[in-house]
C-alpha cells in the first residue's frame, strides 16, 4: 500500500513516490516514455486548455466514489470504477491511461485491485507539465526532437534563473552546471544533443523547478536538491578551492585534494583520461561537475558507466583481473601500514563483489547490485572504510 505524503505544488513523476529499486517503477517510466514519445512521433501538441478542463472533470468523477485506505487518509479508485469513467472520457484522457499504465499503477498501489488517486493526479499533472514545457522548449531546440547543450543553457537562463530567490553570481556558470547534470544523468555526457522526449520524461526539469520553488518560498527541499542555488554554490566553491593557481581549470595535482584527498591517485588520473580536458590536460568546471555527479548519484546507470570507463584501464571494454588488482593496490594506500593487507585477498574480494570470473563487461557491470559498493570501495577512502566496518 502506498504511504501518505505531503503534496508538492510542482508535479512529480509518480515514481518519485516509491522506494528506490521498486520493481514496478521502471514499468511506469516506460509507459510514461511511450506517452511522451507518441506526442513527438506525431509532431503534435494537445490542446492544453481543453485537456486541463477534461482532466478536472475526470478527477472530480474519480473523487465522487472511492475507497478509503486502512489509515482512513488515502483514497483509492477501483478498476471497475476507473474503466467506467474512462469509457465516457475524451480520447486524450483514454490515451493517457492506457491499459499498461493502469495495470502498472495497480501493481504499484498493491491494494485490492485499486489505484491510489494521488498517483493518478501526479501522472496527469506530469503529462500536462511535459507538454507545456515542450511548447516553451521548441524555440531553443535544434529541431522538434533534439536540443543541444547550448540551447538548453539558454532555456535555463531565460526560464528558470529568473524564478530564483536571488541571482547566481555567474548565471552562465549556473546554466552550465544545471545542463551538465542533466546531460550526465541522461547518459549523454560527451554528446552535443539530447532527445527532448528523454529530457521531459526524465522529470529533471520538474526537479529543477521544485528546487527553485522550495528555496524561493522557504519550503522543504526535494530529496534531490542538486539544482538548488546552495548546491550550485557549494560545488562552485569546492571547484575554486581546489583551483590553487586561480586559472579556472584543475590540474591532476589539484584534483588529488578532492574531498580532503580521499580519492586514490589512479582513479583521479583516470578522471582526466576519460574527460574532455583543456589547456595542458586540465579539467574545467563542467568536467568537475561530472565527477561530482558520479560520486553523488552512485546508484544510477550514468554513474556506473562513468566509473566503468574510469576503471577500464586498458580501455578494451571489460574489467579483468589485472585491472582489479591494480585498483586493489591503490586501495592499499588508504592504510599503507596495515600488516594484514593482502593484495590477493582484496582482489579476490573485489571480484566476488561483482561475481566476476575472468572479465566483466559493461552490461554485466550495470546489472550488478554491488556495482555502487565496488566503485566506492576502489575509488575513495570514505566508502572503503564504510564497507570494511559494515559488520561492526
Amino acid at each position: 500500500m502506498t504511504t501518505e505524503s505531503s503534496q508538492s505544488n510542482i508535479p512529480q513523476i509518480p515514481t518519485s513516490m516509491f522506494p528506490r529499486r521498486h520493481e514496478n517503477a521502471s514499468d511506469l517510466e516506460k509507459c510514461f516514455n511511450e506517452r511522451v514519445l507518441k506526442i513527438f512521433a506525431e509532431n503534435k501538441i494537445d490542446d492544453l486548455t481543453q485537456f486541463r478542463k477534461d482532466i478536472d472533470i475526470f478527477l472530480i468523477a474519480l473523487k465522487t466514489e472511492f475507497l478509503w485506505g486502512l489509515n482512513g487518509k488515502t483514497k483509492y479508485v477501483t478498476l471497475t470504477r476507473l474503466f467506467k469513467i474512462l469509457k465516457t472520457s475524451p480520447p486524450t484522457i483514454r490515451e493517457t491511461f492506457s491499459q499498461n499504465i493502469v495495470f502498472t499503477l495497480v501493481k504499484i498501489t498493491n491494494f485490492n485491485l485499486a489505484i491510489d488517486i494521488v498517483l493518478i493526479e501526479a501522472l496527469v499533472q506530469t503529462v500536462i507539465h511535459a507538454e507545456d514545457t515542450y511548447i516553451k522548449l521548441v524555440p531553443f531546440c535544434e529541431n522538434s526532437r533534439e536540443i543541444s547543450a547550448c540551447g538548453l543553457q539558454d532555456f535555463v537562463t531565460q526560464h528558470y534563473i529568473p524564478q530564483m530567490a536571488e541571482m547566481p553570481e555567474r548565471t552562465d556558470y549556473y546554466a552550465a552546471y544545471a545542463v551538465e547534470i542533466i546531460f550526465f544523468l541522461l547518459e549523454a555526457r560527451r554528446r552535443e544533443v539530447i532527445f527532448v522526449k528523454d529530457l521531459l520524461s526524465s522529470a529533471l526539469l520538474l526537479n529543477m523547478e521544485a528546487c527553485i520553488k522550495a528555496e524561493k518560498n522557504g519550503l522543504e527541499l526535494p530529496e534531490n536538491d542538486i539544482f538548488t542555488l546552495s548546491a550550485f554554490r557549494s560545488t562552485l566553491h569546492e571547484f575554486r578551492s581546489l583551483d590553487a593557481d586561480r586559472n579556472g581549470v584543475l590540474t591532476e595535482d589539484e584534483l588529488l585534494d578532492f574531498r580532503n584527498g580521499g580519492f586514490n591517485g589512479i582513479f583521479i588520473k583516470r578522471v582526466f583520461e576519460i574527460s574532455l580536458t583543456y589547456e595542458g590536460a586540465c579539467l574545467d568546471f563542467k568536467g568537475f561537475v561530472d565527477l561530482v555527479c558520479a560520486v553523488r548519484f552512485r546508484h544510477t546507470r550514468a554513474s556506473a558507466k562513468y566509473h566503468f570507463e574510469a576503471l577500464d584501464l586498458k580501455e578494451d571494454g571489460v574489467l579483468d583481473e589485472d585491472e582489479i588488482r591494480t585498483m586493489a593496490t591503490a586501495v592499499r594506500n588508504y592504510n599503507p601500514d596495515d600488516p594484514q593487507f593482502n593484495v590477493d585477498c582484496v582482489t579476490a574480494e573485489m571480484q566476488d563483489m561483482l561475481r566476476a570470473k575472468k572479465t566483466i563487461s559493461l552490461s554485466e557491470f550495470l546489472d550488478s547490485k554491488m556495482g555502487p559498493v565496488f566503485t566506492g570501495y576502489v575509488s575513495n577512502f570514505a566508502d572503503f572504510i564504510k564497507y570494511e566496518r559494515r559488520e561492526q
